[in-house]
């Protein structure tokens, strides 16, 4: 059963949500993107004359409780954008918990302290997961942003309940993702930038059957180069052992794949140290001095990435040019942006993938001219690695 077909009434329903907002020290919500997203499926459940029940991580504390990461300092956020007022708990599991979650009236939401205050969560601990499944009656999963993460509340919950749903924002976040997996939608070019070879290797291999190009930007760029290069005269400039092994772990990878090309930048955009007034210079990266450090893509690449995308029906967009906070250094990403954005005029769906990439992407202008912006960088990365293979998603199986 879908969610628009089920009925509330009368019932208590914990809700997964995804509330690790950007938050400055003296209290300030500065994106509220994912608790926004949230809206719908819980105002679905009060509406329908059911207990919403919030849980929720925020931040990474090690040693349970810590001030700074308690929910309690969103509360005005959520009451604001709810428009109804909201009862906290001051913890998520524990008589008192279930007694003050048994005497709430229906239509009332209820957010729990920070489920990672119990290492319990991150450790995947059973009977952790089974005290929380005690507290409500059917379980929602609308954090996508947490969905590659096995801990209790993700991948354990939702065998508890016989009643189990994704939520409205889960829902259309994979339908999102799916367009990268039908065949009619292609040609599939996907942009991965950033800093993390790491966290982009799997899901590139993951798209090698899927999209004829892959377009390399930020700190890719040159342990790829030197992975397609049959001489190492300067492999040691390549950051580390590690990933010198994985990005040409990569290239073996796509080699073995015709139907999808890897392309690196034509120019870049560098300089002698990471400094925002540092003098950009642009050269070749066969000219490339030792040393220098790669901030962006250059001119030629920027107008050779851009003839891609503009041929592409479907585009994924995961990471940075470059680093674009930095005026010197923001054009290549600013030019991708405006090349997806025009593209997506042009009838191609467009995903933009990770907080650098929706921070640039609405620097630069374009957030309401692309199809759609994930709330979940990582979890959209290892859904594609994952083949769209996850605990946390077959255990609601959806």
């Amino acid at each position: 059963m879908m969610l628009d077909q089920a009925c509330f009434k009368n019932k208590k329903v914990l809700i997964r949500v995804d509330f690790n907002l950007p938050i400055t020290e003296s209290g300030i919500v500065t994106d509220d993107r994912r608790m926004r997203s949230s809206l719908q499926t819980i105002q679905k459940v009060i509406a329908d004359g059911g207990i919403a029940i919030l849980i929720a991580h925020f931040g990474r504390p090690k040693n349970g409780y810590e001030e700074r990461y308690s929910l309690r300092r969103l509360l005005p956020t959520l009451s604001n954008l709810l428009a109804n007022p909201i009862v906290f708990v001051p913890s998520c599991v524990g008589s008192e918990v279930k007694n003050l979650i048994d005497s709430l009236e229906p239509g009332t939401v209820a957010l729990l302290e920070n489920v990672r205050f119990h290492k319990e969560e991150t450790l995947g601990d059973i009977a952790f997961a089974q005290e929380l499944a005690s507290l409500a009656d059917t379980y929602i999963n609308e954090a996508f942003g947490t969905i590659h993460r096995n801990h209790a509340s993700i991948s354990l919950l939702p065998a508890y309940f016989k009643e189990r749903f994704a939520g409205y924002l889960l829902q259309e976040e994979i339908a999102a993702m799916n367009k990268l997996f039908l065949k009619e939608n292609q040609p599939v070019i996907a942009i991965m930038g950033g800093s993390k070879l790491v966290d982009k290797a799997k899901p590139i291999k993951g798209l090698v059957n899927y999209a004829e190009h892959i377009l390399i930007g930020g700190g890719l760029v040159w342990p790829f180069y030197h992975a397609q290069q049959t001489t190492s005269g300067r492999l040691s400039v390549c950051a580390q052992e590690e990933v010198a092994f994985i990005a040409n772990d990569v290239c073996n990878h796509i080699n073995k794949n015709m139907h999808c090309q890897l392309s690196l930048p034509i120019d870049v955009v560098h300089a002698p140290e990471i400094h925002e007034q540092a003098h950009p210079c642009i050269s070749s990266l066969e000219n490339l001095p030792y040393g220098s450090h790669i901030l962006d893509i250059g001119p030629a690449t920027q107008a050779h990435f851009t003839s891609f995308i503009l041929q592409a029906k479907t585009i994924l967009w995961s990471g940075p040019m470059g680093i674009f906070e930095w005026d010197k250094f923001s054009t290549g990403t600013a030019m991708i942006a405006r090349a997806v954005a025009q593209a997506t005029a042009n009838g191609a769906f467009s995903i933009i993938g990770g907080g650098d990439t929706a921070a640039a992407i609405t620097t630069m202008g374009y957030e309401e001219n692309v199809s759609y912006i994930s709330t979940g960088g990582g979890a959209l990365l290892a859904y594609i690695a994952a083949d769209r293979k996850l605990p946390s998603l077959e255990a609601l199986q959806v």
